[in-house]
Order: structure tokens, then C-alpha cells, then sequence
């Protein structure tokens, strides 16, 4: 293999691929790539990286992260030096993220690495983002994709159209369904029906591919950032970026340089990372439920709420936010629009809630003076450009095979 997994807590290696360690350690496994050098190729598409992403084939596609200096915005908030990852459909940049979202960097490496190692088929629990990205990505290779998902999510499975959906299976619940619930669902429906799951923030595929967002920064500025702004949900994103920025600064080029300081953001009222870090509240996903539900429905950037981040668990952003002198940020619904509103006025791209409270939070720094204004920071914008995408292709609303009525029961032997 291209890659050795090693557990972060017991030590433990293997050379072939595994989501969690075999001495049953509450663990992030991280992934050793054989090559060392940062040697970006050719390629004007994630697989520019392919070095550090857990696939051995490539293919031909327009999903892959694009940066730039972020002159107009930056200047309009007194920074001289901000770069976005502008990871949405703006063709005019490059961007060309074909659910617009940087969930494609997850999607299509996650599939191909099972591809190869002889699997077949997967399953997903999600709220939108990433069902929307494995879906697509379902459509470019021979593969089966069985994605949970609560039935008042359904409105965000769209996929640009295809000739073929390829073999799209949708799960929609009901029975008031969030995605902690649809990811309990998806692990039962795992287990009954022998799907492998796609393993979340533990999938090292998942956490590399988006980690090219760290490394198509470093390539463009020719520098490791400063600073590294994200808005969450489950904080894989933020640990990705760390663990990409590891990898870059055991190449000679960056040596002397620092590892970049993470910011992560989360919507008000649902803020479980921003209140575990900031004021040591455990994130307990199974009390008060009810409560919970209540927050997140109010929430403005509800593909953030998660009740069970990967916070706690090692090499989980608690650690990452320890080692990186990270900060984390709340920002309340109407921040985050005003927010998004500056940005699309200012760089002339409309961006997702979620960039939006990335970019609040980011407005948050530099008013607190967290952030000098001629360091480098990059921003990143998890998503945009949808209102283009939609006026440039035919988009195709994806409908569920099955429809249950509550997490508890569920027959599939018609479509599994």
C-alpha cells in the first residue's frame, strides 16, 4: 500500500484498510504516506494530490479545491493578506465542485478507496451535503450507495443531471429524524444487512480529501497559513486541515514554518464544540434530546448541528484545537447572514449558511484583534456558487426508494 494506518492511541500499524483500531481504542487512525515531498501534479482536479489520498487510480473530473488572494473582502475588513478556499461552482475561478461543496473532496476518494479494496457498496447517514456528494460521485463509478436521510432533508438531494443515477439508494425517515438518529440508523442498517459504512471522521479517505484544501493553499501561496478559519458540525473538516498541514511540514520547503492556528465556527444555538472548548460543557449527543432538536431548529446553518462530534476521541478536535492553540467561535443566524450577504457583494459569488457563519466568525477575529491584519489567513468558504450552478445545468431531484416511518423498524430486502 501507498500508506501505513497507525492508531493514535495505542500506536498499533496496519497496511491494509481499516475505520477503527482492533484493540477497540477510541482512536482516530492516521494515514503515513510513503511518499514524503509535497509534488503536486498536473492534474487541475483533486487528484493534483493523489500522493496523499488513500486511492491508487485516477479519474477525470472537475471536483478539486481552489484558492486565491481574497483582495476585495479583505480589504473591506481591514486584512491585506486573506486567501479563500473557495470550495463551490464558480467557473470563472476554476471552481467546479459539481454539488457545490468542498463534501466532494469526502465523496470520491471515500468510494474509490473502498473500490479498491474489493467493496462494493456503502452506506451514509446525512443531512444533505454529503448525501449530495456521494450521490454524485455514485454516478461517475460502478458502485452502490445507500444514503439515510431524515424525509424533511429530501429537498437538498438534487444532483446535477446525469444520463444514469448509477444505483442511488435513498433512506428517508421520519419520526422527527436528525442525523445523530440517521446515523444510528445507518450502523443498524450496517449490521443487518452486511453495508459497510463509510466510517465518518474516522475514514482516513474522508479527512484526506479534504485535506486538499490545506494542500492546494500551500501550493498557491507557497506557505503554510497563519491562521485556518472553518465553519463545523462534527469538526472532521478542522482536523483534516491539521493533519494535511502535518504532512506538509515534514517537507524541507516549510521547514521553520508554524503549524496553522484553527479557528472553528459553529451556528448559534447549537454550538456543542464552541461550548465544550470555550466553557467546558461535555457534549452528552442522549440527554435532553428534545432540547437539542429545539436548538437546531433554529439554527440558520443546520448541516452544522451535530449532537456527537468527533471531539473526544484521540486526534479528535479537542487534541487538534489543544496542539494548534486553536480558538472557537459562536455566531448567531443573523451574523451569518449579514456575513454571507458582505462576502457575495464584495467577491460577487453567493456562498452556503455554513460559509457564511465561517466568515462571521472570521469578522469576530479580526474585531477582537485574534488575528493581525497582515498575517495569513485562509478562509474557508465550504460551499457556493449554487444559485450559478442551477442556471448552468439541469438539476434532478433525487426521491427516496424507501420511506420509514420511525429509525426503529425497517424492511429493505426490496432494495438491498
Amino acid at each position: 500500500m501507498k500508506y501505513i494506518l497507525k492508531c493514535l492511541k495505542c500506536g498499533r500499524e496496519y497496511n491494509t484498510f481499516k475505520i477503527n483500531c482492533e484493540h477497540g481504542c477510541n482512536s482516530l487512525l492516521r494515514a503515513g504516506y510513503r511518499k514524503k515531498n509535497f509534488e503536486p501534479k498536473e492534474e487541475n482536479n483533486i487528484f493534483r494530490f493523489i500522493d496523499w489520498l488513500p486511492c491508487e487510480s485516477k479519474i477525470d473530473t472537475t471536483i478539486g479545491p481552489i484558492v486565491y488572494k481574497c483582495e476585495d473582502f479583505g480589504k473591506q475588513i481591514g486584512l491585506s493578506n486573506l486567501y479563500c478556499a473557495f470550495n463551490g461552482y464558480w467557473p470563472e475561478k476554476g471552481a467546479k465542485n459539481m454539488t457545490g461543496t468542498f463534501k466532494d473532496y469526502e465523496a470520491l476518494p471515500t468510494i474509490m478507496n473502498f473500490i479498491d479494496n474489493n467493496r462494493r457498496k456503502i452506506i451514509l447517514s446525512s443531512v444533505g451535503n454529503t448525501a449530495r456528494s456521494f450521490a454524485y460521485a455514485t454516478t461517475l463509478l460502478d458502485f452502490d450507495t445507500y444514503i439515510v436521510i431524515p424525509d424533511k432533508m429530501l429537498y437538498r438531494m438534487w444532483i446535477p443531471l446525469k444520463k444514469s443515477l448509477g444505483r442511488i439508494h435513498i433512506i428517508a425517515v421520519k419520526d422527527s429524524c436528525d442525523y445523530y438518529k440517521a446515523i444510528r440508523l445507518g450502523d443498524k442498517i450496517s449490521q443487518a444487512y452486511d453495508i459497510d459504512t463509510e466510517g465518518g471522521a474516522k475514514n482516513i479517505a474522508r479527512r484526506d480529501g479534504m485535506g486538499t484544501v490545506m494542500l492546494e493553499a500551500a501550493r498557491v501561496m507557497g506557505r503554510i497559513p497563519d491562521h485556518y478559519f472553518q465553519a463545523v458540525g462534527s469538526g472532521t473538516g478542522g482536523i483534516a486541515a491539521y493533519e494535511a498541514s502535518l504532512r506538509l511540514l515534514n517537507d524541507e520547503r516549510f521547514k521553520g514554518q508554524m503549524m496553522p492556528r484553527l479557528h472553528l465556527a459553529q451556528n448559534k444555538p447549537f454550538a456543542p464544540i464552541y461550548k465544550a472548548w470555550k466553557e467546558n460543557i461535555e457534549i452528552k449527543p442522549n440527554e435532553n434530546i428534545e432540547n437539542q432538536l429545539e436548538m437546531v431548529s433554529k439554527m440558520h446553518a443546520d448541516v452544522l448541528a451535530n449532537r456527537n462530534p468527533a471531539y473526544y476521541i484521540t486526534g479528535g478536535v479537542s487534541d487538534v484545537l489543544r496542539q494548534t492553540n486553536g480558538n472557537t467561535y459562536e455566531v448567531d443566524n443573523e451574523e451569518a447572514i449579514k456575513a454571507a450577504q458582505l462576502f457575495e457583494e464584495e467577491e460577487r459569488i453567493d456562498i452556503v449558511p455554513a460559509a457564511g457563519v465561517c466568515v462571521a466568525a472570521l469578522m469576530q477575529a479580526v474585531r477582537n484583534n485574534l488575528v493581525n491584519k497582515d498575517e495569513t489567513i485562509l478562509v474557508n468558504i465550504t460551499g457556493g456558487g449554487l444559485k450559478r450552478l442551477q442556471a448552468d445545468y439541469e438539476c434532478r431531484k433525487l426521491t427516496p426508494e424507501i420511506l420509514l416511518e420511525d429509525e426503529r423498524t425497517f424492511d429493505l430486502s426490496s432494495i438491498i
